[in-house]
């Protein structure tokens, strides 16, 4: 045998994952510090089906002696703390320990699809813990609290448990101040029942350098994040499903609580229409009224429309649907009752994304979908020249595309329905359209608008409200539309009135609906014109006109300085009041005065 010894060799091979603490640096790189947080909290509340969230920022620090650990001294002191009526499943203590790796991911109606999302609380804390159910856990990621690893339970079914909870007094006071503040129930009889049936998450403030984060969080800095929700607070339960209230409280260093915010929503039940035609999309609409309590009280009424699109119709979108667990729904919500300023209308999955140019759509109605986002969340994926083939841009595409145009003619036929029982305005149907003047420097928004009105139109839909009676609708093809030129109030006032008199189906628009029908309209309509004008006088007369409306239909009809066409009729204005017929016969010569020749 040779002398050379054999050498073994290496036969374990393969790409081993981050240690957790590299991984968690990595996401509080790319993920956010700032009101973000907050909304994640909300989504996960809202994935537990809870309906009520409240938000601590507890400036109270307390005492140090009966502690469980030494190490658990340093975080005593002032708080955020989030808490939620709904308690934590088995499922949600594992999932919350294989952070990032979402346990959500496959169920496609829970919101907080990215575990990433929960550890954006590591921006504040180090050491966040957690009471809900059976169990109160904390999670030490940097391993250096407890003995055995990265964090510790305590059960309330366990005996030397219940005892530390029952007689530590400084450990466990927070949980003890906050369950009673929150909840109005007793920490003995919690702990006597062995069940907590609720959620509070408590982040103590890092107030030194860490191997997480050397990100030291502050009471301004929590404030800071307060005012950043207060600012989205009235949009923020807007489209979420079971949270129906969320409130802001700060309690300072002496005990003393003070409500900074409380939003809550509601949807008043004896108003909700159903989609007729469900062959492609069902759907629905509700008002949903929101009422903000802050330095003031502020109240607004949505309508809000809910569009799926069934599976079958769009092959792309049912094959994505299930690869991602996305869910093909869109909604819309629009503010009733006050003009709101198109520009600021925004983009929301389940929570407002952040307020920035490319999250506002210019649109009259506020967007909300399942949507893809970048790796941040603060943004939609569009299919850009880099990511062509990026699945999650690609979905919005196909939202935006074959879902969008289906709930916005669900809304503006649900919202005519409405405006024909009274209980909503007619001109805000008109609101709920488009207006391209605002969109056309807005090249994606533009093009989803012409699509919305090439649906519109091409379903020959009554949605054109009349003049002589604003609650009833036409379509389109029937209408006569008002004179495109501008005319005096008086004299619009005047054609209106004989037009409606003698049965045209005169329409009233104002300039978006105008514009939307001459940019995206396919075929000729019939316009108001001097010709069509003298058409009607000729058939109807003019017997019935008052003086006033007279001479301003005569000023209309010479407005195309067609003045052969005026033969016949009688609207030449005489000395002594009366009308006669224009007339190309010699007696029938009439004087005009001039300056020459004056009167």
């Amino acid at each position: 045998m040779s002398s050379k010894t054999k050498k073994k060799s290496r036969t374990s091979f393969g790409a081993t994952a981050p240690p957790f603490l590299d991984y968690l640096q990595d996401i509080l790189r790319r993920y956010p510090d700032g009101g973000q947080i907050l909304k994640e909290l909300i989504q996960n509340a809202d994935d537990a089906q809870a309906t009520e969230v409240v938000f601590i920022h507890d400036e109270r620090s307390y005492g140090t002696e009966s502690l469980w650990t030494n190490e658990l001294g340093e975080y005593q002191g002032p708080a955020l703390y989030a808490y939620n009526n709904a308690a934590f499943t088995e499922d949600d203590w594992e999932g919350i320990q294989l952070a990032g790796r979402s346990g959500k991911r496959n169920d496609p109606n829970k919101v907080g699809r990215f575990g990433i999302g929960f550890n954006s609380v590591y921006h504040i804390t180090d050491v966040p813990s957690i009471f809900s159910s059976k169990h109160l856990g904390m999670m030490d990621p940097q391993e250096k609290i407890f003995e055995n690893g990265k964090g510790f339970l305590w059960s309330l079914d366990n005996t030397e448990h219940q005892d530390a909870l029952t007689t530590m007094i400084d450990q466990f006071q927070p949980f003890r101040d906050i369950v009673s503040l929150v909840s109005r129930q007793e920490w003995s009889k919690v702990v006597e029942d062995q069940h907590f049936d609720g959620t509070i998450f408590r982040f103590p403030l890092r107030n030194q350098a860490s191997d997480i984060s050397d990100n030291l969080y502050d009471s301004n800095k929590v404030v800071e994040l307060f005012d950043s929700f207060i600012l989205d607070a009235d949009l923020s339960l807007l489209f979420l499903k079971n949270v129906t209230s969320v409130a802001l409280i700060h309690i300072n260093a002496h005990g003393t609580a003070n409500t900074r915010l409380e939003v809550k929503s509601s949807v008043p039940t004896d108003v909700i229409l159903k989609s007729e035609d469900k062959s492609i999309v069902e759907g629905s609409t509700r008002f949903k009224l929101i009422t903000l309590n802050s330095e003031d009280q502020k109240f607004t009424k949505w309508l809000v429309t809910t569009c799926t699109m069934k599976e079958g119709h769009v092959e792309n979108l049912d094959s994505l649907a299930k690869k991602l667990s996305f869910f093909p729904q869109v909604d819309l919500a629009f503010p009733c009752g006050e003009k709101r300023d198109c520009s600021q209308s925004r983009l929301s999955c389940f929570l407002p994304l952040p307020n920035n140019e490319s999250n506002k759509t210019g649109l009259p109605v506020y967007i909300n979908a399942c949507f893809g986002l970048t790796d941040n969340r603060r943004q939609i994926k569009w299919q850009e020249d880099d990511q062509k083939h990026d699945e999650h841009a690609v979905w919005n595409e196909l939202l935006m595309k074959e879902v969008l145009p289906h709930a916005y003619l669900m809304i503006i036929q649900h919202a005519i329905k409405l405006a024909q029982k009274s209980d909503l305005p007619v001109l805000s149907v008109y609101d709920l359209w488009p207006d391209i003047a605002q969109i056309q420097h807005k090249d994606k928004w533009y093009a989803v608008a012409l699509d919305v009105f090439h649906h519109l139109f091409s379903q020959k839909l009554a949605v054109l409200s009349l003049a002589k009676d604003e609650r009833e609708f036409i379509t389109p093809s029937e209408a006569v539309l008002p004179c495109n030129g501008p005319t005096s109030p008086d004299t619009f006032a005047a054609i209106k009135r004989i037009l409606v008199s003698c049965g045209e189906n005169l329409v009233t628009l104002p300039g978006n609906v105008s514009r939307a029908l001459s940019e995206a309209y396919p075929r000729a309509l019939k316009h108001v014109t001097p010709t069509f004008l003298r058409d009607i006088l000729r058939r109807i007369g003019v017997h019935n006109i008052s003086k006033e409306d007279k001479l301003c239909l005569l000023e209309y009809v010479l407005s195309d300085e067609k003045y052969k066409d005026l033969k016949g009729l009688q609207l030449l204005p005489l000395n002594d009041g009366s009308f006669r017929s224009f007339s190309n016969r010699e007696e029938d010569t009439a004087l005009i005065d001039s300056r020459d020749f004056p009167r």
